[in-house]
């Protein structure tokens, strides 16, 4: 038995027809799927083998699917006709010499797993990888360019730093950026395509030549060791369980931190040693402290209307199968059951003089929302500020209060010391559950179980009453060690940029 080497191109085409079991549940495996993410193979994989006792009958996150982990002897006698196994361990002579001995799997094609997307891209790498390092930037942010990365990028352009530094930006869609001159941008979905051999060697160049490799969500991979590559992060302080969802590279030098207070908790969650984190603000809550007039943009602004901001977390995504919740709520969004209550609230709001802005998450299925068009309660999907360059903390920096749940997005709400209100109708739905053991210790505002509790909260709002406000004062303070508008360039200063 032989292993062959495959790119990902050519696995995700032999995969259409056939099912895929993975060998070794080991570091190696969250890289792959890491650097592959844009390909989701986790739709295809059926379970993963590993020769670790202790794993099995437990599963692994892979992508955004739990997936069983089994035992070698489960493989032999589960092993289907149309079935692929891919070897995910550095000793691949020696899982070869395993896989040897199983009679059952003599007609089941074995391969290593991917290192690139096409074969090709190997002879690239050698090639270019003799250029030296440039003072280039690439940047990998939330969607195509907001979040942790838009900051940096806005604070090193009014600073001059553009004159020393290139910048290259991977997104979705950078035909949408042709008219930004001095910034290239890449299509991160470069490779998913029909093969672009000019777009592939410009990615190459940049990919192997940039010196500082900054992202958010997706990996950017080192190419060279001497490359520096530093983790953003999507949000501060993870109240949700992220442990084994998250998984950084081992080569990564750096991942961002808000505050040492919970450092220990960071690494533990992100699978880093905390050595490696960098004890900074997100880059992204500069935002909060610059007025951007996006209710007015929007055309949503009205004078002497308080506004409250509504933040459902993720709970079923658009771009993968993944529900985080064992129901699917009736209308989609939490608390409301019946649109009858959802008239209510509006008549209430009307009342009250108060409008309720719902921002659904970025990767939310919003199909399951069932929201009619009222007045007073808006329905503003993230491609609406995307038009306009505009980011969440923006449009918070301009609310009056913030509905939320699990979201870690409460916690960089704090900074603007404004009541904070945590839909808990789902608590025990929540499939991820959380990452301490009293949540509610760390949820410093009123707690919502139905229809009528936003109505007390959309009281004390319009009356100016703050209940939580010095317990939410004391975990801002516990979760941010800097409350400013630094953020960004405390963190170029610290990577020595300016």
């Amino acid at each position: 038995m032989k292993t062959k080497q495959i790119s990902a191109h050519t696995l995700l085409r032999k995969l259409k027809n056939k099912r895929m079991v993975i060998f070794g549940a080991g570091r190696k495996l969250d890289g792959v799927f890491q650097k592959f993410k844009e390909y989701h193979f986790e739709k295809y994989v059926d379970y993963i083998v590993d020769n670790n006792q202790e794993l099995w009958g437990t599963s692994k996150m892979l992508g955004e699917m739990q997936v069983p982990i089994r035992s070698a002897q489960y493989m032999r006698n589960h092993i289907g006709r149309k079935t692929m196994i891919v070897v995910t361990i550095k000793q691949y002579s020696e899982v070869l010499e395993q896989l040897s001995g199983y009679k059952e799997l003599r007609h089941t094609p074995v391969y290593r797993c991917p290192e690139y997307h096409y074969l090709s891209e190997k002879k690239m790498d050698a090639l270019i990888a003799k250029l030296p390092l440039t003072n280039t930037v690439m940047f990998q942010g939330e969607g195509d360019n907001r979040e942790n990365a838009l900051a940096l990028y806005e604070y090193m352009s009014a600073h001059g730093l553009l004159k020393k530094y290139r910048i290259v930006w991977l997104c979705n869609h950078s035909k949408n950026f042709s008219h930004i001159r001095h910034v290239a941008f890449i299509d991160r979905n470069l490779y998913n395509k029909i093969p672009d051999l000019t777009g592939i060697w410009k990615d190459k160049y940049y990919r192997n030549t940039a010196r500082y490799l900054y992202y958010e969500n997706k990996i950017i991979p080192k190419v060279r060791s001497e490359q520096i590559a530093v983790y953003l992060k999507h949000g501060t302080f993870m109240l949700k369980n992220v442990k084994g969802k998250i998984c950084i590279p081992q080569e990564v030098d750096g991942a961002i931190c808000t505050s040492r207070n919970y450092a220990e908790l960071a690494a533990e969650q992100e699978s880093i040693v905390k050595e490696k984190l960098i004890i900074c603000g997100s880059p992204r809550l500069d935002f909060l402290y610059k007025q951007k007039n996006v209710l007015q943009t929007l055309g949503l602004w009205e004078t002497g209307k308080k506004y409250i901001l509504w933040l459902p977390t993720l709970r079923q995504s658009k771009t993968i199968k993944r529900n985080d919740v064992k129901h699917t709520a009736p209308l989609g969004i939490p608390l409301i059951k019946l649109k009858k209550e959802f008239d209510l609230l509006e008549e209430y709001l009307g009342k009250t003089d108060v409008k309720l802005v719902i921002k659904p998450h970025p990767h939310q299925d919003l199909s399951v929302y069932k929201i009619d068009h009222y007045k007073n309660i808006v329905f503003l999907p993230q491609d609406v500020l995307d038009q306009y360059d505009f980011t969440i903390h923006s449009l918070m920096r301009e609310t009056d209060a913030l509905i939320t749940d699990y979201s870690s997005i409460a916690f960089d709400y704090m900074l603007l010391d404004r009541p904070i209100a945590y839909t808990v109708d789902d608590l025990e739905d929540y499939k991820i559950g959380f990452s301490v053991e009293k949540p509610f210790a760390y949820m410093p505002g009123e707690k919502l179980y139905a229809c009528e509790d936003m109505f007390r909260f959309i009281q004390n709002v319009k009356k100016g009453t703050d209940v939580y406000a010095k317990q939410r004062r004391e975990i801002r303070d516990y979760v941010h060690e800097y409350q400013d508008d630094k953020n960004s360039e405390r963190f170029l200063k610290i990577m020595g940029m300016c």
